[in-house]
Parts: structure tokens; C-alpha cells; sequence
């Protein structure tokens, strides 16, 4: 006879915040060096348990959707952080430890709101999603007798507008009618694939 599987309990969003705060508030106070070990230990602890908490739910998410990207991004990110080995002296681990509460932070942000995107998420998404298109793309890997892109995809070139486009940020609308033709968007062919 096999066990039901276990479910998982949800995410402590609120210590986690906390446990961020205590390194990213405006009146947060420099730890000392064994309180600085003992919060870097417990922040490590909620990016184990957050990270695929947080990569199963985007999984689920529209494929194409920015904040989707977003929070597999910023999983993987986090991945990276925790990764990392962290220098001796007392700021460098500071610095480690606030780049730890930002994951935890920004993890927390994914995991409440199915629609949080990051400041940059768009941009990053259009972004990665021009990435996983072009080398996959025949079209878009063929080049000229110069090696230059010839632009011959039609998605390709949607992402990239749509990649530029998330750079310059949403259209702002402007009051009252407008003087002179509107300047039509700049086309340019994508950039050549990696």
C-alpha cells in the first residue's frame, strides 16, 4: 500500500518579508557578524523552500505570458544567488546577504500576485523570448554572403518590435489633439541570432 502524497504547506510569505526587511528596510540596522550568519542561514532556508514553490506556479502560467518569464527568471536568479560563495569581509557578506533578501522578496512578489512583473519583466521577456525563437528559427539563422541577417522571419521580427517596444516603455497618451503627422515606429530587421 503506498502513501497519498503529501501536499505542501504554502509559503510563510509573511516571515520571509521579515526576514528580507531586516536587511532591506530604509531604517534597518547593520547586523552583527553572528546575527549576519544567522540570517544569511535563514534566508538561504526560504529561497530552498521558495524557489519551486514559486517555479511550479509560473509553470502553470501562459506560456507566452510576461509574467510568466518574469518569475522563471527571477527563480533562476535566485538559483544563481544561492549558488554563490560569498566573501569573508563583513561587507561583502552584507552584500551577499541583501542580494539573498532581494530573491526572497521578489519571489514572495510571484508567488502573492500572478501578475506581478518585475520593473524590467516586459523588457526581459520579450527579451528571453527572442532568445529561445532564433536558434530555433531556420529563417532567422540564415544569413547573406556578409554574414548579416537577412530578416526573412516574420516572428522573429514580431519579437524583436515587441522587444523594443518593452524598452522604450508603455506608449504614453498625450492630451489634446497633435500637431503634424504622428511619427510612425522605426522598423529595423532583428538582430542576427547568437
Amino acid at each position: 500500500m503506498t502513501a497519498p502524497p503529501a501536499k505542501t504547506q504554502p509559503l510563510d510569505i509573511d516571515a520571509m518579508r521579515a526576514t528580507a526587511d531586516r536587511l532591506l528596510a530604509e531604517d534597518a540596522e547593520v547586523p552583527s557578524p553572528e546575527d549576519l550568519e544567522t540570517l544569511i542561514l535563514r534566508l538561504r532556508g526560504h529561497l530552498m523552500v521558495a524557489i519551486p514553490e514559486v517555479e511550479t506556479t509560473a509553470l502553470a502560467w501562459s506560456e507566452d505570458g510576461v509574467p510568466r518569464t518574469c518569475a522563471i527568471f527571477c527563480v533562476g536568479e535566485a538559483r544563481l544567488r544561492l549558488s554563490v560563495e560569498p566573501g569573508r569581509a563583513l561587507p561583502a557578506r552584507i552584500a551577499h546577504a541583501q542580494r539573498l533578501a532581494r530573491s526572497i522578496r521578489v519571489l514572495c512578489d510571484h508567488y502573492e500576485r500572478r501578475d506581478h512583473q518585475c520593473p524590467r519583466g516586459p523588457e526581459r521577456a520579450a527579451y528571453l523570448r527572442m532568445l529561445e525563437h532564433y536558434p530555433e528559427c531556420p529563417a532567422c539563422r540564415t544569413v547573406d554572403d556578409n554574414g548579416e541577417g537577412t530578416g526573412l522571419c516574420a516572428t522573429g521580427g514580431r519579437l524583436y518590435d515587441e522587444y523594443r517596444q518593452a524598452r522604450r516603455g508603455p506608449a504614453v497618451q498625450e492630451a489634446g489633439p497633435k500637431s503634424g503627422p504622428a511619427n510612425p515606429p522605426e522598423h529595423r530587421s532583428p538582430p542576427p541570432p547568437p
